[in-house]
């Protein structure tokens, strides 16, 4: 059974009468009634029960979606009130359990609206961040057999990772998607967008914001190519290997100048050209979009 059961919220039956004389299952504001669902009476709405939480139909009010699935209305509205499972934001909640559409419903519209506002803001933010990386036309969304042929919406919401900032609610840029699969959660607390990070201080950019600072790699003194986590950044050297200078202790990082993957470098010239915290902190070098302007 569901987990959602015990901390639903109940609403109360519209108790019209319905064509076939049974009382009205639905939620009292709907301009139409819910189909009867009253066992032997229209069969073919399952098996008389919730397809989220398993309890009978008349335990709670029911909602008929505009895809023409019922659940119960309480199921539904906690689903999109819980939104995504896990730190990187996701929308696969704000559809139908059994078919995937959009959920759309007239009762569900305010919560909807600001969910879709929401995804609207990293559609965007994806999109840019596309055009920025040279892949608006790549091979996955050109390529006629591609899981993303002609979708470039759906291509970089799948491949760049987003994150609530814990401090203002504000959605920011947290890394690649497949870096996001290979780690235990995150503590909430942890995520901090560059807007809110202390790391970034004077350092946000006048023209672009804190969307697009480039950082120094956590872990040695190159410019990072990677965050992930919604947390960490990396060099491309150090991200192949961040099972390894992740878990590393503060103690044993190298001290600058630090090269890839936990080697020390000889001399005391940083590589950056810059002064920097020690190697295992956040630093921010400047703003990407300044630096790669020739990118676009």
């Amino acid at each position: 059974m569901c987990t959602l059961a015990p901390q639903m919220e109940f609403f109360q039956t519209c108790r019209r009468p319905l064509p076939c004389g049974h009382p009205c299952g639905g939620i009292p504001s709907e301009n139409s009634c819910a189909p009867c669902l009253v066992e032997g009476c229209q069969p073919h709405y399952g098996d008389g029960c919730c397809p989220v939480c398993a309890d009978p139909w008349a335990s709670n009010a029911v909602i008929q979606l505009d895809c023409g699935h019922i659940f119960h209305h309480a199921c539904i509205k906690q689903m999109l009130q819980n939104r995504w499972h896990g730190s990187r934001i996701t929308f696969g909640f704000m559809t139908c359990p059994l078919c995937k559409s959009s959920i759309s419903h007239p009762d569900l519209y305010e919560i909807m609206s600001q969910l879709i506002h929401l995804y609207d803001q990293i559609k965007s933010k994806a999109l840019t961040r596309l055009q920025h990386d040279g892949l608006f036309n790549s091979s996955d969304v050109t390529d006629p057999s591609g899981k993303y042929f002609q979708d470039p919406t759906g291509f970089a919401m799948d491949r760049y990772a987003y994150y609530m900032c814990s401090k203002c609610q504000q959605p920011y840029f947290g890394g690649e998607g497949r870096c996001q699969e290979s780690v235990v959660e995150v503590d909430p607390s942890d995520l901090v967008c560059p807007q809110c990070s202390d790391t970034t201080k004077n350092k946000i950019c006048s023209i672009h914001g804190a969307e697009y600072v480039l950082y120094k790699c956590r872990y040695c003194c190159s410019p990072a190519l990677f965050h992930c986590f919604g947390t960490t950044h990396f060099c491309d050297p150090c991200h192949s290997n961040y099972t390894t200078v992740h878990n590393k202790p503060a103690s044993s990082l190298p001290k600058c100048p630090a090269g890839p993957c936990g080697k020390q470098l000889p001399g005391s010239v940083c590589p950056l050209g810059m002064d920097h915290p020690p190697t295992g902190e956040e630093f921010v070098i400047g703003c990407a979009m300044c630096i790669n302007t020739h990118s676009f």
